[in-house]
C-alpha cells in the first residue's frame, strides 16, 4: 500500500521559516562545546571547521596545536599541476585523498618545504608581464597552503631554474629565518644566493666545486645552524651562516655525523615516493606512464632534524617528452593563522 504525502501549504512553509529564524546560528555555539567538537575531528575536517567563522576558528586552536605537535606525524603529499580549476590532490598520511583549490601554485615550482611553509619560484610571464612583486622578473615567495598565507620575497636573483636547490632555516615569520638557494654555474663553480629575514637584497657567493657532484637535496641543521647540501654520491657541502658570524663553507663526506640512522643528527627518508606507494594512493593505474618531480620536506623530530629527499622519478618511456610530467610536494600540515603584521618579509 503506497504512502500518501500532503503538499506543504504556504502557511506551513512560513511557520517552518519562522521556527528556523528562532534557532541560534551555528556560530553562537558555546566555545567549550565548539572546542569539544574540534577535538574529535581529523585534520581535513578541522580545516573545514575552522573556515566556518572566527569563533570556530578560535575554538579549534587547541585541536590544531595537538595535531601539529604529534611527534610521529608523517608528511602529506600535495600533487599540483596546471589546471583551469586550480585543483590539487592532497594525500594524507593514512592514504585519504582530498581536492584543494590552490591558484597560488599555478606556474610555480616548489624549491623547499619546511614546517608547513613552501618556498615557491614563479618564472617571468611569456610576454614579460609583471609577476609577484619583482616588476616583470621572476619571483619567489613563501606560501602556507592550509592557512593561505603568502609572503613575498624581494627581487629574485635569477630568471629561471636549472639545477637550483634550496633550504630555509625556519618559518619565514621568524626573525632568524635565512633562505639559501644554490646552483651550479659551470664544472668548477657553484653560486650561493642568501637572504636573511628583513633584508631587501640577496647576497651572492661563488663557491669552488671541489669535486662535488650534482646537488639534489638541502637541509638545515637546527642545532648547529648549518646548511647541508647533498649530492647524489657521498659528498656534502656545509654552509655556516649565522647572523653574528661571516659566512664560511667546507666540503666533507657522509659520516656518522650526518648519516642515516637513529643515532645520527639527521633522520633521512630516501625513495619516499616509492616506499609509500604514492602512485597507487593517487589512483594512477600502473599502465599510466608518468614522471614525477617531488620536493622533499624537513621537520624537527625531538632532538633530531628529519627530512625527505627530493626525487625525480622517470616514466617507463624512453622519451621523457612523451611521458606525462607531474609535480608534487611533501608537506607537514600546519593550520595556525599568521597575524597580518607577520605576512611581510
Amino acid at each position: 500500500m503506497g504512502q500518501c504525502f500532503r503538499k506543504m501549504s504556504v502557511g506551513d512553509e512560513m511557520q517552518m521559516q519562522m521556527q528556523m529564524k528562532q534557532w541560534p546560528p551555528w556560530s553562537d555555539l558555546p566555545p567549550k562545546l565548539a572546542s569539544n567538537i574540534a577535538e574529535r575531528l581529523g585534520p581535513i575536517e578541522l580545516l573545514s571547521f575552522r573556515s566556518v567563522c572566527k569563533a570556530w576558528n578560535s575554538a579549534s586552536s587547541t585541536a590544531s596545536a595537538k595535531i601539529e605537535s604529534t611527534p610521529d606525524f608523517e608528511p602529506w603529499f600535495l600533487l599540483y599541476a596546471e589546471d583551469s580549476d586550480h585543483k590539487c590532490q592532497l594525500v594524507t598520511e593514512t592514504g585519504k585523498k582530498f581536492t584543494m583549490r590552490l591558484p597560488e601554485l599555478d606556474g610555480t615550482t616548489c624549491l623547499a618545504s619546511n614546517q608547513g611553509w613552501l618556498l615557491l619560484f614563479k618564472k617571468q610571464g611569456l610576454e614579460g608581464e609583471a609577476v609577484g612583486n619583482c616588476g616583470g622578473a621572476s619571483s619567489m615567495f613563501f606560501f602556507r597552503p592550509f592557512s593561505k598565507t603568502k609572503i613575498d620575497l624581494p627581487g629574485c636573483p635569477f630568471l629561471e631554474l636549472s639545477d637550483h636547490v634550496a633550504a630555509f632555516s625556519c618559518a619565514p615569520t621568524s626573525r632568524d629565518c635565512t633562505v639559501s638557494v644554490i646552483n651550479r654555474v659551470n664544472d668548477y663553480e657553484l653560486k650561493l644566493h642568501l637572504l636573511r629575514r628583513g633584508a631587501e637584497e640577496w647576497f651572492q657567493y661563488d663557491i669552488p666545486c671541489s669535486g662535488i657532484g650534482t646537488i639534489n637535496c638541502a637541509v638545515y641543521h637546527t642545532e648547529k645552524q648549518e646548511l647541508y647540501f647533498f649530492d647524489h654520491t657521498d659528498r656534502v657541502l656545509i654552509i655556516v651562516s649565522t647572523i653574528h658570524k661571516p659566512i664560511s663553507w667546507r666540503f666533507s663526506r657522509r659520516s656518522s655525523e650526518y648519516s642515516v640512522g637513529l643515532k645520527s643528527d639527521f633522520i633521512v627518508y630516501a625513495s619516499y615516493f616509492k616506499n609509500t606507494d604514492m602512485k597507487k594512493k593517487l589512483g594512477l593505474p600502473d599502465d599510466v606512464d608518468v614522471s614525477f618531480s617531488t620536493c622533499g620536506t624537513q621537520r624537527k623530530s625531538g632532538d633530531q632534524d628529519s627530512f625527505v629527499y627530493c626525487e625525480s622519478i622517470s616514466g617507463d618511456r624512453v622519451e621523457e617528452s612523451k611521458s606525462h610530467q607531474l609535480k608534487g610536494i611533501w608537506i607537514y600540515p600546519k593550520f595556525c593563522q599568521v597575524p597580518p603584521k607577520e605576512e611581510t618579509w
